[in-house]
């Protein structure tokens, strides 16, 4: 997902030269959400609401190695209150950055992964069905607070490679049977009108044997077309194949408006997924965007509102 238009800088010069720098950037977005038999005794159709702040700090060295972190402050419709995540670090120079504390790992990172996705709330059936580590957005996954993530990106030209190392418990000698360290890598390479990724993760989100791969390729057909073609491996849990999945997507722009499709087949699923979409542009980063889906069991969903980048 893109990140952020800065809306706030603060500059702690020395000499006339920045020194440091620390900027609040994110989004808002908002508007109505359907669920088809949410659940008993609840209402299929709801306001659902986001807002994301992430505060970024970074400093430069002499050398002209910039160091930096991260934290994340977000409230969705539901919660009691606004939470911030655990932190995040990285030190970069010269196209190569290595983070530790809590990563963006290379599953979640790669390039094509998530283009399927529309609607203000940015969804899509078509996404990985795989379970994986990913940058939290709010706590540790499943409250672990020994969780401890080392990644590192490379960017060369028009290619980028990714390393991510998860540690479910790094507090702990020997993990629990069943749980081991994640390991990913991945790669994306943008050449002409084509883009390729590929991804592969073991032991995804600390499951023992839970191995996982993706494969993408995306061509645009023009400056306002474009198509692509997404391969997912996603994995075994609990000694159950979770199925290979493949996602067709495209979109199209005419002026301010841009209109998105996918069908995604989940290998065992019921029903072929599929979504329609759009995006109507209101400027400076704001969109007015909806969509209909159908999930692999058939489930309707859909959403209508505004977001806004800041």
């Amino acid at each position: 997902m893109k990140k952020t238009l800065i809306a706030t800088t603060m500059l702690v010069a020395t000499a006339g030269v920045a020194a440091a720098e620390v900027t609040i950037s994110g989004y808002g977005r908002f508007g109505a959400q359907y669920v088809e038999d949410r659940g008993v005794g609840l209402s299929d159709t709801i306001i659902s609401s986001r807002l994301r702040f992430n505060v970024d700090a970074t400093t430069e060295t002499d050398a002209g190695v910039t160091f930096g972190a991260r934290l994340r402050f977000q409230n969705d419709d539901g919660d009691t209150q606004t939470v911030g995540n655990n932190a995040k670090f990285s030190a970069s120079f010269s196209g190569f950055t290595v983070s530790v504390g809590n990563v963006d790992t290379a599953f979640d990172s790669v390039a094509l992964t998530y283009d399927s996705e529309m609607g203000y709330e940015d969804s899509s059936f078509g996404d990985s069905q795989a379970s994986f580590f990913a940058y939290a957005s709010k706590a540790i996954p499943a409250g672990a607070a020994g969780y401890m993530g080392v990644a590192a990106t490379y960017s060369f030209g028009d290619a980028n490679f990714y390393f991510s190392y998860v540690n479910p418990d790094q507090r702990v000698s020997t993990l629990p049977v069943g749980t081991n360290e994640e390991v990913g890598l991945a790669f994306d390479y943008s050449v002409g009108q084509f883009k390729i990724a590929a991804a592969y993760t073991a032991d995804a989100a600390g499951i023992a044997d839970n191995d996982i791969a993706f494969l993408g390729a995306a061509y645009a057909i023009s400056d306002v077309a474009n198509v692509g073609l997404n391969y997912y491996d996603n994995g075994t849990i609990a000694g159950v194949d979770v199925g290979d999945q493949v996602t067709l997507y495209g979109n199209y722009t005419f002026g301010a408006t841009t209109v998105r499709a996918y069908a995604s087949d989940l290998e065992g699923a019921s029903n072929t997924a599929f979504g329609i979409g759009a995006d109507y542009a209101l400027g400076e980063g704001t969109r007015l965007s909806g969509s209909i889906q159908s999930g692999f069991a058939s489930e309707t969903v859909a959403d209508l509102g505004v977001r806004f980048n800041f």
